[in-house]
This record gives C-alpha cells, structure tokens and sequence, in this order.
C-alpha cells in the first residue's frame, strides 16, 4: 500500500502531465511584470519558494518514463509549477488544521521510524565493512552445492514440419525427409543439411541451443537427445508436435561446481543479506541487553 506522500507525488504528477497535454496551470493572477528570480530559484509564492536544488532532486526521482517527458522547457517548467502545487496545498492543509490530525501524525511518525533505524542499520553495515576474501571463500565452500551446475548438452536439430490436421501421406512424407536428415547427418555438416529443414533453427544453422534435463519441451525429443554419447552422433527419427525430427549432439558439458573464482560476484550477493541479517541480530542484542525489557502478553484474569 502506497503512503499518502507517494499518492501525493503521484496526484501532483498526473496534474502536470494532463497540463503538458494543452491546458495550461499559469491561472494566477498577475499584478504586472515580476522581477526575474535569482539564479537559485525556480519559484516562489506567497509564503515560500522553490529552490533549483529542491526542483533538481526531485527530478532525479521521476521514473525515465516521466523524466523524458519533462525533458523539454515547456515540461522543466510544469514540473515546477508541480512543485509549486505541492506546497500550496500542504500549506492551505495546514491552514485548515489538517496537519493535527491524529491519524496523520501517526503515520508520520511511523515513516521518521522506519527512516532513522532504515539510518542506523546502514550505518552499522558500514561500520562492519565489506566481506572479507576469507569470508566469502568460507562461505562458498560451506556452500558449493548451491553453485552446481547440472549436465547440459548443445543441439543441433533438422526438422520436418506437417499438418497436425494433414493426411497421413503428408506424414509419411515428412517422415521420408527426416530419415534422408538422418542419412545426409552422417556424412554432412549440420548447416548443410538444415538448409534443406524447417524450424526457427535454420537461421542459427541447425543449432537448437544448450539445454539441461527437464528444460526441452518435447519429453520424446529431449530422451532422445541425452541418448546421445559423443558429440556428432545422430538420434532416430523422432516424431514430436512440430513434425519429425532428427537431433545431433554438438556438445556435451558435463556437471560441474564452477570454482570460486568464477562465481565470486555471485559469492559476494548471496553473502549480502546473509551479513545484513548478522548485523541486525548484533545490534539487536546489544540493544536488548542494555535495555531493561518486560514483555506479558497473557491476558490477565
């Protein structure tokens, strides 16, 4: 759930970009020519001013999106009128005695809270430091199984496309073409034969691409092709739900556990929350046994 300050971002937002689309929001009243505003400013209003600084920052939160389309000067300067809207109603808000209100103060104070302790863990992060090379290499070999990587194999495929609705001598004619496949297979390059195949492969040369068990979608196809023992050799004719088919293994790269210094980035995020979650339990110690703490939460009779 949004909180009202990001709703009110967002209502301010859209009231700039319905503005762009041709209608303009300079509505206030002029008394004639207004001297030009210091360099440091970028408006001002009865009651406060928009510095260049304030108007920058909350440029650079905009999402691309939005930021693109206030891009132009026309847009540079509705965003500032955005801003401008912003505080008018937060003052006029106050003016009514809307900031007093017990709901809103509450979840004021809620956000202070999650920003100052979202503050001090940061803080307590930093002063803990970067992982050591001797914690994140304890913590991969404590942890290797994580990073095996299972047997995969590299495809080569021929297909022979027919109509799941044709007749059967359109099947028997496209099983004729995959068995030729097969034969030319044996003597041929792969692209040389595909040349003469079907299937989205045929613009990579026959290559179907590197798979691991489970992730072809064609269980027939996929038996087939870890059939297979040594790279070139050629399955049977396969049929599957686009037609027939001949496969070839390319390659065969068996299971492995990448050594640490392969993997050390990756090493290095999954240890992140691992020492984010250390840090808070330290702090949350120490904090608890400072603190003379009574918890009851039984009701009492």
């Amino acid at each position: 759930m949004q909180s009202p300050v990001h709703t009110l971002h967002r209502a301010l937002l859209l009231l700039a970009l319905s503005s762009c689309e041709g209608r303009p929001l300079e509505t206030t009243a002029s008394a004639g020519p207004k001297a030009p505003l210091p360099r440091e400013l970028v408006a001002r209003f009865d009651g406060g001013v928009v510095t260049r600084e304030e108007w920058e920052r909350e440029s650079r939160r905009l999402p691309p999106a939005l930021r693109e389309q206030f891009a132009s000067e026309a847009g540079q300067r509705e965003f500032a009128w955005s801003l401008v809207d912003k505080r008018l109603l937060v003052t006029e808000a106050k003016r009514q005695g809307l900031a007093g209100r017990e709901d809103i103060a509450r979840q004021v104070r809620e956000l202070e809270e999650r920003l100052i302790v979202q503050a001090l863990l940061t803080q307590e992060e930093r002063a803990a430091g970067a992982a050591t090379e001797q914690e994140l290499r304890g913590w991969y070999d404590a942890n290797r199984q994580e990073f095996e990587q299972p047997e995969r194999i590299r495809l080569g495929r021929v297909l022979a496309r027919f109509e799941r609705q044709g007749s059967a001598g359109d099947r028997a004619r496209a099983r004729t073409r995959a068995e030729e496949f097969a034969r030319r297979l044996q003597k041929e390059p792969l692209a040389q034969v595909q040349a003469s195949g079907d299937g989205p492969e045929r613009a990579r040369g026959g290559d179907l691409g590197v798979f691991a068990r489970g992730e072809l979608p064609d269980r027939r196809l996929e038996a087939a092709a870890f059939a297979l023992r040594t790279p070139g050799q050629v399955s049977p004719v396969v049929e599957t739900e686009e037609g027939f088919a001949v496969v070839q293994l390319l390659e065969r790269r068996p299971a492995r556990v990448p050594p640490y210094e392969e993997v050390r980035a990756e090493v290095e995020g999954r240890l992140a929350p691992v020492r984010q979650r250390k840090v808070f339990d330290a702090l949350r110690a120490r904090l608890r046994s400072g603190s003379d703490v009574q918890v009851e939460v039984t009701a009492r009779p």
